[in-house]
C-alpha cells in the first residue's frame, strides 16, 4: 500500500503547484491536499495519513495549531511545517509539535527528499511502541546517507 501524504495550504495556487511537484511520485505515494486545518482534520478522520505537511500561516487554524491537533488525535503521523515567513512566536509554538520545519520557497527536490525521508523513517518504525515514542520527539533524526 502506498504511503499517504497530506499537504495543507490555504492558497489554492500553492496547492496546485505542490500537486504538480509531487505528480512524478504519484505511483509511490498517495498524495492528498487540504485547503484548511479543519479540512485536513476531517480528511484524516476518514483516512489516516503517514505524513502531514502544513503551511504555518493559515486563517482560522494556523499550521502549529493543526499539528498540535494532529499530534493529539493521530500521534503516529510525521508532522512537517512549511512556512515562508512566520513570526518567532508561531515558530516557537510549532517546535513542540513539528518534527521538521521547511522554509518557503523550498527547492522542489529538497521538499520531495524531506517527505521521502519522513516516509522511509516512519516505515522503519512500524513497531507501535517505537512510533509512539517518535511521535513525542521534537524533531526527527536524519537518515544515514547510505539510506537516502
Amino acid at each position: 500500500m502506498n504511503k499517504r501524504i497530506l499537504i495543507v495550504d490555504d492558497e489554492q495556487n500553492v496547492l496546485q503547484g505542490l500537486e504538480r511537484m509531487f505528480r512524478p511520485l504519484r505511483h509511490e505515494f498517495e498524495i492528498r491536499f487540504a485547503i484548511s486545518g479543519l479540512d485536513a482534520l476531517s480528511q484524516m478522520e476518514i483516512a489516516p495519513v503517514d505524513v502531514l505537511v502544513a503551511d504555518m500561516r493559515m486563517p482560522g487554524m494556523n499550521g502549529a495549531q493543526l499539528l498540535a491537533e494532529a499530534k493529539q488525535k493521530h500521534p503516529a503521523v510525521v508532522r512537517i511545517i512549511l512556512s515562508g515567513h512566520a513570526d518567532s512566536e508561531l515558530i516557537a509554538r510549532s517546535l513542540g509539535v513539528a518534527h521538521q520545519f521547511l522554509s518557503k520557497p523550498c527547492d522542489p527536490e529538497s521538499f520531495r527528499k524531506t517527505v521521502r525521508r519522513a516516509v522511509e523513517l516512519r516505515a522503519l518504525l512500524e513497531d507501535s511502541t517505537i512510533q509512539a515514542l517518535v511521535s513525542q520527539m521534537g524533531s526527527l533524526p536524519s537518515l544515514p546517507a547510505k539510506l537516502l
